[in-house]
């Protein structure tokens, strides 16, 4: 292509370079760039992960979900939280968690509070809004239990 004196289209440029293998593509080459890259990914994969996951329970899982949902506010969340436990175990993800913490009851606090440290430890837990705001609220309550929980998540 080049051999005859000629210049190079643009569509043949481009070709040139995405045989050569440069481009666009490339990755950072300095070490925060890189390390912010491989975080976007991981977070990306994080995110897919969660949306293709099966949910826990199937339909009945949902439905509790949901119940759970529509109590909360009420006093009958407490007892709508004790159902998803009874069937599901402990909630799901951080928003359900988050209503469980609501519930007043600390055993349903305790075991939503593991279930985020789990997940903590996973890396699959990004903490953030009212569910920030419930654990620093957490952290400073006079139950040992629930204070050194939620001073573990907000580290």
């Amino acid at each position: 292509m080049a051999d005859d004196d000629r210049k190079l289209s643009y569509s043949e440029r481009d070709k040139l370079n995405r045989e050569r293998g440069s481009g666009g593509g490339s990755r950072p080459q300095s070490g925060h760039a890189r390390a912010a890259d491989e975080e976007r990914a991981r977070q990306a994969m994080v995110s897919a992960e969660s949306l293709f996951a099966e949910r826990p329970g199937g339909d009945l899982g949902k439905e509790l979900a949901k119940t759970v949902r529509a109590a909360h506010g009420t006093s009958d969340l407490p007892a709508a939280c004790q159902a998803y436990v009874d069937e599901l175990g402990a909630p799901a993800n951080a928003e359900l968690a988050s209503i469980f913490l609501d519930s007043g009851q600390k055993d349903l606090c305790v075991l939503a509070l593991d279930a985020l440290l789990e997940k903590k430890a996973k890396g699959t837990l990004e903490i953030e809004g009212g569910l920030k705001r419930q654990l620093r609220i957490l952290s400073e309550d006079f139950d040992d239990d629930l204070a050194s929980r939620a001073e573990e998540l907000l580290e």
